[in-house]
């Protein structure tokens, strides 16, 4: 299994926005990407700006074609606007130790 953590951050400003975002973002990665096991945000407790992105997918095939998936790049690029800084993804081989 792939697991992802996706830290990402919304202008002050734009937050709003950024959610509606992130939400679709959410929406169609659940609806089209198969291998996908599990794609939720969560906000940090002391900033709310600050997001992070934890996915989970069967292999690292499936996280490539969720990658260059024509929903995901154009939802990417809807959020550019918004953004405060560049993302920072970190990527892990790993497998659970409790069911």
């Amino acid at each position: 299994m792939i697991t992802v953590h996706a830290y990402v951050w919304a202008r002050p400003e734009h937050r709003d926005a950024y959610l509606e975002g992130l939400r679709a973002l959410q929406t169609s990665t659940r609806a089209n990407d198969t291998g996908c096991l599990r794609y939720e945000f969560w906000t940090a407790i002391d900033d709310p700006n600050a997001f992070v992105c934890l996915e989970q997918w069967t292999d690292m095939n499936a996280l490539d074609d969720h990658l260059n998936a024509p929903h995901h790049l154009a939802g990417s690029a809807a959020l550019d606007a918004y953004r405060a800084r560049p993302s920072e993804i970190h990527i892990f081989d790993s497998t659970p130790i409790n069911p």
